[in-house]
């Protein structure tokens, strides 16, 4: 129990916000050229908010996870968009942030799972070096994408995959009008 709290500890005041400044790095990685300063981004703005919102976050999961595990892999890709939001709206409040990344989420579950299984091979692959290729390769593809899946579902909810959500697969239609003659 004492290991389980000290882990939760780290995780709470070191890591979440080391991955908050990596997501921001990344999610604005698409609007100027990258920025190392971006990775210190969860220790800047608002650390205590944050850290208590990304606390709560693996609290539920966590508390979730002990119903058989599956609800709990359910709530991790539910509260998924949670340091993305807080990323780009620091002010936002834990409320906000789980009700939002909830809504955004909602019918792009599936394809977000997908998406993570389309990475084990290279989880794998990093494993086998110690970590050495998610330093250097495995873990800047994977930030990037999933800030990609954030900006899709955030632009209009296409995830690029067939949702189960009907109303998510129209395609917007891209003719124009002919002029009149």
């Amino acid at each position: 129990i004492i290991s389980l709290a000290i882990g939760f500890v780290f995780k709470a005041f070191l890591l979440n916000p080391i991955i908050l400044g990596c997501q921001s790095l990344f999610l604005n990685a698409d609007e100027r050229p990258a920025d190392l300063k971006d990775l210190g981004n969860g220790f800047k703005n608002q650390y205590i908010k944050n850290v208590g919102t990304l606390f709560l976050r693996d609290l539920f999961v966590f508390l979730w996870s002990l119903l058989f595990i599956i609800p709990g892999i359910i709530k991790l890709y539910e509260y998924r968009m949670m340091p993305y939001l807080i990323a780009e709206n620091p002010s936002m409040t834990h409320q906000e942030a789980f009700k939002k990344s909830k809504e955004m989420m909602m019918g792009n579950k599936w394809d977000a799972f997908v998406l993570d299984l389309s990475f084990i091979g290279w989880f794998i692959l990093n494993s086998l070096t110690c970590g050495i290729l998610g330093l250097f390769y495995v873990n800047p593809y994977y930030f990037a994408t999933d800030a990609n899946l954030y900006r899709a579902i955030k632009m209009g909810g296409s995830t690029g995959f067939v949702s189960s959500n009907p109303a998510l697969n129209q395609q917007p239609t891209t003719e124009q009008p002919m002029p009149e003659q």
